[in-house]
């Protein structure tokens, strides 16, 4: 019987942690969290496509993984979504999905390949938070996203009983560099009674 690592994936936000995890996972990832009835990548597809008309819109999937958030973004209609994860073993399984345009394997090490005016949607799809990536990747995705763009991001309930989640969304709310256009708290992993928030922010164009 396969190792099952869903309940050591909210613990900590630790870069050798989250490396280590996500590598030894990468194979059963998909069969462990599809049991658990991962419900926020059609969630998120959904919102997309009541969101969004224009379904050839070149779409980023931050944090892609391997691909489980891309096949529900593809499945509602988009065809120009590009996946990008720093794990070089969950990417493996994104590529026999075939649901994205390209994958990019980012090196933490090194400055983004991702440039500002490359995409004006990105999702980011139970990628923040305990057992993720830090709350200062919404900078990055913020800095990458074409003013006017649109944002798409989850936080799941172990998140948001952190402050500095809110705290960082707030931050850009309360300064008028994006505006929120939708928020929904719904079923994330209901197999461990996880849910989460799903919100769309919109980066004001100054």
């Amino acid at each position: 019987m396969s190792k099952k690592y869903l309940t050591e994936a909210h613990i900590t936000n630790k870069r050798e942690f989250v490396e280590n995890l996500y590598n030894k996972w990468s194979t059963t990832y998909d069969k462990e969290i599809t049991e658990n009835y991962y419900a926020t990548p059609d969630r998120v597809a959904l919102i997309l496509k009541k969101l969004i008309v224009n379904k050839k819109i070149k779409i980023l999937d931050y944090g892609c993984g391997t691909g489980l958030s891309g096949a529900a973004i593809s499945k509602a209609g988009f065809d120009n979504v590009n996946g990008v994860d720093p794990s070089k073993k969950m990417l493996e399984q994104a590529k026999k999905k075939r649901v994205y345009r390209s994958i990019i394997k980012l090196d933490l090490d090194t400055p983004t390949p991702i440039k500002l005016g490359d995409y004006s949607v990105i999702t980011a799809v139970g990628v923040m938070g305990p057992g993720a990536a830090p709350i200062n990747l919404f900078d990055e995705i913020m800095s990458l996203l074409n003013p006017g763009g649109i944002f798409i991001f989850s936080f799941n309930d172990t998140a948001l009983m952190i402050p500095e989640y809110l705290v960082k969304l707030n931050g850009y709310l309360s300064t008028n560099r994006a505006r929120l256009l939708f928020k929904e708290y719904g079923p994330h992993l209901p197999g461990i009674h996880l849910k989460c928030m799903i919100y769309v922010i919109k980066k004001n164009d100054f």
